[in-house]
């Protein structure tokens, strides 16, 4: 479990206070957002038992809180800043988070920090992380038409 709050939790908040300093705006607008998604996916899928976050407490939402405000918040936090901020093409911003992050799960999938029930693959892994990017990037771009952005 230490291994999990370190890796997933405290070194994507150190590169998220670097982040603040540059773009405040996103912490108080989509960064919940993302938390949102990911805290009612992970839920979602452990409590279906569709997968399961191995070495973490028994309490069922502590399964992957560390993993929802962490990783997942930050990543989308990130995309926001290289997408709106830094205008990265839509298309490589798609690239780069939802190949990365389904990468950095097929990782955790091999070293059995997750485990997938029969009917889970990285097939569908894949499409959670393109869907979700998609929500952050359509409420961003509401964002932006509301002048929110940059």
């Amino acid at each position: 479990m230490i291994y999990i709050i370190l890796i997933f939790f405290i070194v994507p908040w150190i590169t998220g206070f670097y982040l603040y300093k540059k773009a405040p705006k996103i912490f108080f607008t989509t960064a919940p957002i993302t938390a949102l998604i990911a805290i009612t996916c992970n839920q979602l899928g452990i409590h279906l038992g569709i997968w399961e976050v191995n070495h973490m407490p028994t309490v069922m939402l502590l399964d992957s809180i560390f993993l929802d405000f962490g990783i997942f918040t930050l990543a989308g936090a990130w995309f926001t800043y290289f997408l709106y901020y830094k205008k990265l093409t839509r298309v490589w911003s798609y690239i780069w988070f939802v190949l990365g992050m389904t990468l950095l799960e097929s990782i955790t999938l091999l070293v059995e920090m997750v485990s997938y029930d029969e009917s889970w693959n990285m097939f569908y892994t894949f499409l959670m992380y393109l869907g979700g990017f998609i929500i952050i990037d359509v409420v961003t771009q509401k964002l932006d038409k509301l002048r929110i952005f940059p």
